[in-house]
């Protein structure tokens, strides 16, 4: 199976059909990554993934969407999910810096 850019994507098409993952995430992590040097490292609560969207700055929405990163969709399964499990949700990366979500 081929990975796509997102990882989301990529894991919820691998597991569709199968056993779900286990674990229930208690954190939504977001960190940027510029020069090798981390410049943010946020926790927050794991219910926080659910308006994703509204927590990330527009211009990187407009830099997810044009990766290709379906990140519409993603936020509608995440705030439609009863439970969340612990996975990537996206990495987007730039020439000058690195922004990665996920749950844990």
């Amino acid at each position: 199976m081929h990975m796509n850019k997102c990882p989301y994507t990529w894991v919820k098409s691998f597991f569709s059909g199968s056993k779900p993952v286990e674990g229930v995430a208690s954190q939504l992590r977001v960190t940027v990554t510029r020069d090798r040097v981390t410049t943010v490292d946020v926790t927050l609560p794991a219910g926080s993934a659910r308006w994703l969207i509204d927590l990330i700055p527009e211009d990187v929405i407009t830099k997810i969407k044009a990766e290709g990163i379906p990140i519409v969709a993603i936020q509608e399964d995440l705030a439609q999910s009863k439970e969340l499990v612990p996975q990537k949700i996206f990495v987007l990366d730039e020439p000058e810096r690195s922004v990665a979500v996920w749950l844990e």
